[in-house]
Order: C-alpha cells, then sequence, then structure tokens
C-alpha cells in the first residue's frame, strides 16, 4: 500500500509542477528526437517547467527531446502528452525566472 501512495504523491506533485503559470508566445524553433532527427515547431506556450507547440514530425509521449529554446540554447525536456501536431512537454531543469521572462518578453503574442 505505501507503494501506491507514494506513486499518487508523486503523480499529484508532477500535475501541480505542469500547473504553472504559462504564457502566450509564438517563436519557431527547432527540436530533435532521440535519434537525432531534426525537426522545426512553433511554440504556443511557455511555462518554467514546460511548453506547448505545434510541429509535423510524429512523436510519442515520454519520448525524449532536445530543443533549441530561443535566448537560452538546446535543452532537454520529455513529451508528456500528444495530440495531433500538438505537444506538451516538460524541461528536465526548469527555465530561470530570468530567461523565462525575456522569451516572455521577445516572444509574446
Amino acid at each position: 500500500m505505501e507503494t501506491a501512495e507514494a506513486d499518487l504523491a508523486a503523480h499529484i506533485a508532477n500535475v501541480n509542477r505542469r500547473r504553472a503559470a504559462r504564457e502566450d508566445i509564438q517563436a519557431d524553433t527547432l527540436m530533435t528526437d532521440r535519434e537525432g532527427r531534426l525537426s522545426g515547431v512553433r511554440l504556443l506556450n511557455l511555462s518554467e517547467d514546460g511548453f506547448m507547440a505545434v510541429t509535423d514530425m510524429d512523436q510519442c509521449e515520454r519520448e525524449p527531446i532536445r530543443i533549441d529554446m530561443p535566448m537560452v540554447g538546446w535543452i532537454r525536456a520529455d513529451i508528456v502528452w500528444v495530440l495531433g501536431e500538438r505537444i506538451g512537454a516538460q524541461f528536465r531543469e526548469a527555465l530561470t525566472p530570468m530567461h523565462m521572462r525575456a522569451i516572455v518578453a521577445e516572444f509574446s503574442r
């Protein structure tokens, strides 16, 4: 029973992390999948913990990726959900508040 409770607590913490304040942006950039295939993506919203984007490359949930985050450079993330051409991903290391503010200031819709 302890394992189920720990799993539930971890899931709730993860959901709360993804609920971080999101900012609508519009920025075109690049992403690579685990095999190194390069794809164009359009970032649609951003939080310190992750992003939503549109891409024409087929993706799978839990797939590791790297994204060339504007004003930051290449960073690692994991796809959390896929809905058609839209994906949601969580950064492995959160953006700093300074990076978040700079990206939003530059690419707000």
